[in-house]
C-alpha cells in the first residue's frame, strides 16, 4: 500500500494499550514518513467525514474496539486494519496478527491487503466476529458490570486472562438457562418472473446458540474450522440438552475434539444467511441477553443476516485465501 496519512483510533482502556505503545506507534510511522492523527474513541466520536482524508484507519484496541470503529465506517471504502490491545483478539488470531508490536506493524504495511468482507448485522448492529445468544452473553454482561466497579487495573494480559477465565467460571454458576428458538429465513427464489418470492423457515430449540462469521471462539480455539468472513453463510452451534456450565463446556470441548464428526451433523451446527432467534416463550425475550463481538448489546428477539461487501479490511492473505 501507498500510505502518505494513517488515522489510529485506540481505544485506552484495552487490556494491552498503554501511552508507550501508543507513543511507539506514532513513532512508527514517522520513521516511514508517515502522517498520523490518533484518535482517542472514548474521548471523541468518530465521523465518516474525517476518515475520508486518509488512506488506512488502524485500530488499537481489542475486538470490542474494532467492532466500534466498523459500526461507524461500515460501507467505507477505507481500508481498516487491527492491531490487537484487547484480551482476547478474536480477528487478530483469525487473521494470524502477530503479537510482538513492530512485527504487527511490519506486516500491516508490507504484508496485509486490503479486501471487502462480509459483516454480520444483528438488529440493528454489525459484527465482524460473532454474536453470542444465552449464557456467554449473560457472562459477557456481568463481566462488564465487574470491570467498571473494579478499580485497579491489570496490565499483564495472561494474568488478566486467567482472572478472566477464574471469573467465567465463578459467573457462569448462577445463570438460568432458557429454551430458544432459531428460525432459518430462507428467500426462495424460482427464477420464474411471474412468481412471487417467498420466504422458508426452518426451526430449531437450543439453550445456547453461537452465531459465527470466523473460525474462532473465546480466543485459539477453532470451533467453526471452515468458517470465513469471506462466505456467503454463517456457521452457527446449536448447544442442546444442557442445564449447566459443565454442560455447555463439555458441549464445546467435544467441538474442538471431534469437530469432524460433527461439523456435518444439524443437531450440533447449521449454517444460515439469515436468522432469528427468540425465547420459546416469548414473555422472557427479556430475561435472555446476546452480546456481540465480546461486548453486551442487548436482549432477544434478534435478526441476524450476512451483509456483503460491508467493510475493507488490511488482512493477511496467508490466513483468509
Amino acid at each position: 500500500m501507498n500510505l502518505k496519512r494513517t488515522l489510529i483510533i485506540y481505544n485506552p482502556k484495552s487490556g494491552r494499550f498503554s501511552k508507550e505503545k501508543l507513543s511507539y506507534i506514532v513513532s512508527y510511522f514517522k520513521n516511514k514518513n508517515i502522517l498520523t492523527y490518533a484518535l482517542n474513541m472514548i474521548e471523541r466520536p468518530i465521523k465518516k467525514n474525517l476518515a475520508n482524508f486518509f488512506d488506512m484507519v488502524l485500530v488499537v484496541g481489542g475486538d470490542g474496539s474494532l467492532n466500534y470503529v466498523i459500526n461507524n465506517l461500515v460501507f467505507m471504502d477505507i481500508p481498516i486494519a487491527h492491531l490487537p490491545m484487547g484480551t482476547v483478539n478474536l480477528f487478530a488470531i483469525e487473521n494470524k496478527t502477530p503479537y510482538l508490536l513492530n512485527k504487527a506493524l511490519d506486516e500491516i504495511i508490507y504484508k496485509y491487503k486490503p479486501v471487502k468482507i462480509k459483516l454480520g448485522k444483528v438488529n440493528e448492529q454489525y459484527f465482524i466476529a460473532m454474536v453470542g445468544i444465552g449464557l456467554d452473553a449473560f457472562i459477557v454482561k456481568n463481566m462488564e458490570e465487574r470491570i467498571r466497579s473494579h478499580k485497579k487495573r491489570i496490565y499483564n494480559n495472561y494474568i488478566k486472562y486467567i482472572n478472566y477465565i477464574f471469573n467465567i467460571i465463578k459467573i457462569s454458576g448462577n445463570y438460568k438457562f432458557y429454551d430458544l428458538s432459531l428460525n432459518i429465513i430462507n428467500s426462495d427464489n424460482t427464477g420464474d418472473s411471474n412468481a412471487y418470492n417467498f420466504e422458508r423457515w426452518d426451526k430449531y430449540h437450543a439453550k445456547e446458540i453461537i452465531v459465527s462469521n470466523i473460525k474462532y471462539y473465546g480466543g485459539p480455539f477453532k470451533i467453526f474450522p471452515k468458517n470465513s468472513p469471506l462466505n456467503d453463510k454463517f456457521d452457527i452451534k446449536l448447544i442442546k440438552n444442557v442445564n449447566s456450565r459443565i454442560d455447555v463446556i463439555f458441549s464445546i470441548l467435544k467441538s474442538l475434539m471431534f469437530s469432524k464428526r460433527y461439523e456435518d451433523n444439524p443437531d450440533f451446527y447449521i449454517k444460515a444467511s439469515k436468522i432469528s432467534i427468540s425465547s420459546l416463550d416469548p414473555s422472557q425475550n427479556k430475561n435472555i441477553f446476546y452480546q456481540c463481538d465480546g461486548e453486551f448489546a442487548g436482549t432477544l428477539p434478534v435478526e441476524i443476516e450476512k451483509v456483503n461487501n460491508a467493510i475493507t479490511m488490511l488482512v493477511n492473505p496467508s490466513s483468509f485465501f
